[in-house]
């Protein structure tokens, strides 16, 4: 397995694995090719792939306002979960974020994904009752 940059050409490859992962929301964002391209254009050094030769088994994408990073589209084949890839692809990102002087990270889980809700919780994320999160589409 190689842990590598997020390129526009990996789009499809990513899409089709995102489709196969329970809990992952695609109709909350634009997650079309432009949509996806404009992201890893954004942040080019926050966007990683894990692959095994020509088969893409994990993402993450990962974003920044400047003072907090965010994570979206964490994903591993179900058939590869358990194997410390998802891990490895947010050790990656938060290392980079790191370096990027970023402290503090925040990701979204769909409210009724339990086996994601649990994989963040067993990570050390907190999940906040703060908050409420807002959005509108333009």
């Amino acid at each position: 397995m190689e842990i590598r940059k997020m390129i526009p050409d990996d789009y499809e490859r990513a899409y089709d694995l995102w489709t196969r992962v329970p809990g992952m929301n695609l109709a909350s964002l634009d997650n079309s090719y432009a949509g996806i391209a404009r992201m890893i254009q954004r942040n080019p050094e926050t966007c990683f792939v894990a692959a095994d030769h020509d088969r893409m088994i994990g993402t993450i994408l990962g974003g920044t306002d400047g003072r907090k990073g965010f994570i979206y589209h964490t994903a591993v084949d179900p058939k590869e979960q358990g194997q410390g890839i998802g891990t490895a692809l947010i050790d990656r990102v938060c290392a980079q974020f790191k370096r990027d002087e970023i402290t503090k990270i925040g990701l979204f889980v769909v409210i009724n994904n339990e086996e994601g809700k649990q994989f963040w919780r067993q990570k050390g994320w907190n999940f906040r009752d703060d908050i409420v999160y807002l959005d509108r589409d333009l």
